[in-house]
């Protein structure tokens, strides 16, 4: 190596700075998890993303747990996923739905990290981090130096801003061309969650391939519905705009008045069509009745739409659930956390207890939290009956199915 260490950090500080897009192959690795995705990036902050593999177990327990995942991997290969800087795009192509989103939605593996095309902190190496020599080597066939970096500080703190560096150390393989990082191989600190995602020990590599730094037109980081395409739009929505967005109708007062139940932070998702006459909403409800740190809680997924998320819970259900009567209506019960018991320490084992129904069109899938069966029961039939004083009682199940 004839250049010094912070000669050749100095240099990829300018070769960062130089680039304006670039395109590659981008490939996770966290443990268990191994993801490999095509992305474009734009130093405005847009981004594309295409998986071609996707493999999270962890992903795969808490949605068979709590059914929390709105995508599953199976469902995210072969999407299309385009961030302009204020919203994404996600395309559906095998049911030809696309969703609008606010922010930036990407399903990066990485909790809590903007781990997908992401090479910014580039931009301040001798800065931010010490660095040590860490001799060179050959990936993918191209020479690299590897750069060991530790962060100076742990938190910076300014008048109007606060930085944190939640890595115990790092390396980066620079391209000996172009300066481009082939490999950037991390341990996450204490501070970050990435660090109870895979331990002190486990190292998250994040690598790049078949890499082209020409530059990419605006019009690749913009996403047109094309006709006959279905399109929604995903909203967050005041408690007192809710009603009026749905065309139907979901009675949160008679939760509230039931057991005390209002929205968490007042606010609920809703994802409506073009037309307004299809649409699906996420609530998350908690109980403000209880010891404080006791409270159950709610979560209803329901809509005259079924999204995938929505359409997976109803096949679960089927497959798994006992069908039980509320009323007149035939319902689906099944206690998810039986589902995952051998592998949940006890220290976590907390009652997670489901029901689903379908009623004029419109499909309603009631989650509880640190509840039994019977409570959950009667939580759903306020729903259905909400004019009712006394909940009907769960009678003996029919012959007919949701």
């Amino acid at each position: 190596m004839t250049q010094s260490i912070v000669e050749i950090a100095r240099a990829a500080m300018a070769a960062y700075e130089a680039t304006d897009s670039f395109e590659a192959t981008e490939i996770i690795t966290a443990g268990s998890i191994r993801v490999e995705a095509r992305v474009r990036h734009k130093k405005s902050g847009k981004i594309t993303v295409e998986y071609r593999s996707y493999q999270d177990h962890l992903a795969e327990f808490e949605e068979r747990y709590i059914g929390g995942a709105e995508f599953v991997a199976d469902e995210l290969i072969g999407m299309q996923l385009v961030y302009d800087g204020n919203s994404t795009w996600i395309y559906d192509a095998k049911n030809n739905v696309a969703t609008r989103k606010l922010g930036r939605r990407l399903y990066s593996p990485l909790r809590g990290v903007n781990a997908l095309a992401e090479i910014g902190f580039l931009r301040d190496l001798t800065r931010d981090f010490l660095l040590q020599d860490g001799g060179e080597e050959t990936i993918g066939g191209r020479p690299a130096y590897r750069l060991n970096l530790k962060p100076k500080v742990r938190q910076r703190q300014l008048l109007l801003k606060e930085e944190g560096f939640p890595i115990k150390k790092a390396t980066v393989a620079l391209d000996q061309e172009t300066l481009f990082p082939l490999r950037i191989e991390f341990y996450p600190g204490e501070s970050s969650i990435l660090f109870y995602l895979v331990g002190p020990s486990t190292p998250i590599t994040i690598e790049y391939k078949d890499l082209r730094l020409e530059m990419i037109a605006d019009e690749r980081f913009s996403f047109t519905p094309s006709d006959g395409m279905r399109v929604f739009t995903e909203e967050s929505v005041l408690q007192e705009a809710f009603a009026e967005k749905l065309p139907f109708a979901v009675p949160l007062a008679a939760l509230n008045e039931h057991g005390g139940y209002s929205l968490y932070d007042d606010r609920a998702t809703v994802t409506i069509n073009e037309e307004g006459n299809r649409a699906y909403a996420m609530l998350a409800l908690i109980s403000q009745e209880g010891e404080a740190d006791n409270k159950s809680g709610l979560s209803l997924r329901v809509g005259n739409y079924l999204s995938l998320g929505m359409n997976r819970r109803r096949a679960l259900l089927a497959e798994q659930g006992e069908l039980i009567s509320l009323g007149d209506i035939q319902a689906r019960f099944l206690d998810r956390g039986a589902l995952v018991k051998e592998q949940l320490p006890e220290t976590m084992e907390r009652s997670v207890v489901e029901v689903g129904w379908e009623r004029d069109g419109v499909h309603w899938f009631l989650l509880g939290e640190g509840m039994e069966k019977e409570a959950l029961i009667d939580a759903a039939n306020v729903i259905i009956y909400p004019q009712e004083t006394e909940p009907v009682l769960d009678g003996d199940p029919a012959e007919s199915s949701p």
